[in-house]
């Protein structure tokens, strides 16, 4: 018998459901911020070809790459709390030590969380409003562009709240 560790294989059969739902909702934003990334990609290489070579660029690759980008910041900042690596101007926690630098990450993540809940109530709204517009050049409803504002808040609502409960715990620094 080898006293090598088993290699692991990326599932975890172990994990609680709810951990494997997070996992699982973690891995479909990542893939679909690829995906949008995708789309407006190739939507604004239409653009430029149709602009450059045939003289006649449609108005709805403007508006899905537009769209596309919206839905890439919003669904990318739920990742970017998840590995602490939001922009952020730090001028008083590198002065803090111990329990007043933990304070401060506390704090923060409530505000971070607070605001997400905003974003998520308010999204909603704004979808309701949405729900009686299109689009001016692909027809599409507003509320399927707007859905990603309550979307992106509760995914930085669940982020955030993790985040905390760390640096409650001590497990992350500020």
């Amino acid at each position: 018998m080898s006293s090598r560790p088993a290699i692991p294989t990326g599932i975890d059969r172990d994990r609680s459901l709810p951990s494997r739902a997070l996992h699982t909702t973690r891995r479909t934003v990542e893939f679909s911020v690829v995906a949008f990334f995708s789309v407006l990609t190739v939507a604004v290489f239409a653009q430029v070809v149709a602009r450059y070579v045939f003289n006649s660029p449609p108005a709805w690759t403007e508006e899905l790459a537009r769209f596309c980008q919206v839905w890439i910041i919003l669904l990318t900042s739920s990742i970017c709390i998840r590995k602490g690596s939001h922009l952020a101007v730090d001028y008083l926690g590198p002065l803090l030590t111990g329990a007043a630098r933990k304070a401060l990450g506390v704090l923060t993540g409530t505000l971070i969380v607070a605001y997400s809940l905003v974003v998520t109530v308010w999204g909603i709204k704004l979808m309701t409003v949405g729900s009686l517009q299109v689009s001016p050049a692909m027809q599409i409803n507003m509320a399927i562009v707007y859905a990603v504002f309550p979307l992106a808040g509760a995914l930085m609502v669940v982020e955030a709240t993790l985040a905390t409960l760390q640096r409650l715990r001590g497990e992350r620094e500020q």
